[in-house]
C-alpha cells in the first residue's frame, strides 16, 4: 500500500541560536521521552489544512503574506514548562505583546488574501519539545530569553520529521523606548 506524504505550511518563529542550549537542558530536564530535534524548535504563529502534493498556488499567497509583515523584533521569555499527558512545552512566562502583535498581523494579512487557517487552530504560543506518556504539570523554570527578529514558512513532510523552511522575513529592529 502506498502511503502519500503529506504537506503542512506554517509560519512561525525560531529560537536564537545562543538560547537552543538552554532549551535542550529544559527537554532533557522535563521531558525525557521523544524529544523534537534542536532544528524544528519553533513557535507555530498560524498553520494551514495538509495537503497531498505541495500546493504551490497556496506558497506563492503565503509568500506574498510574508512580504508584507512589517514589523518590529521583540524579546521572547519562555519561563514556563508545560506538560500534558502527551507532549511538554515550552511557554512564555506571561502575555507577550511582541508575539500577540506578530500573529495579528499574520492572520490580518492571511484573512486579507482569503486564506483561512487550520480548522479549529487558535493561536495558543508554546515551543513543543517532546512528547511522552505521563501525568500533567506545570512549572516555572529561569526564563530562556531572545530576541525574535525573524519569521519564517516551514513546509513541513508530514510523518518524514523533515522541516523545510521556504520562506523567511527579517523583523524590524526593535523599536527604543526612548528617543
Amino acid at each position: 500500500m502506498l502511503v502519500q506524504t503529506l504537506h503542512r505550511l506554517f509560519f512561525a518563529i525560531k529560537p536564537a541560536m545562543h538560547a537552543i542550549p538552554a532549551i535542550e537542558a529544559a527537554r532533557r530536564l522535563h521531558c525525557p521521552g521523544r524529544p523534537v530535534r534542536s532544528e524544528h524548535l519553533h513557535v507555530t504563529m498560524e498553520i494551514f489544512n495538509d495537503h497531498i502534493g505541495l500546493p504551490e498556488r497556496l506558497v506563492d499567497r503565503l509568500i506574498a503574506v510574508g512580504n508584507d509583515i512589517d514589523m518590529p523584533g521583540f524579546l521572547l521569555s519562555m519561563g514556563r514548562v508545560v506538560g500534558t499527558t502527551r507532549s511538554v512545552a515550552l511557554r512564555p512566562n506571561g502575555r507577550s505583546t511582541g508575539l500577540a502583535l506578530l500573529q495579528r498581523a499574520i492572520r490580518e494579512r492571511v484573512t486579507d488574501a482569503g486564506l483561512e487557517p487550520r480548522e479549529g487552530w487558535t493561536f495558543n504560543p508554546h515551543m513543543t519539545l517532546g512528547y511522552r506518556d505521563e501525568a500533567a504539570f506545570s512549572r516555572a523554570i529561569d526564563p530562556i530569553l531572545w530576541q525574535v527578529e525573524e519569521l519564517v514558512l516551514v513546509h513541513s513532510h508530514v510523518g518524514e520529521t523533515r522541516h523545510d523552511v521556504i520562506g523567511r522575513w527579517t523583523l524590524s529592529p526593535e523599536l527604543p523606548l526612548f528617543q
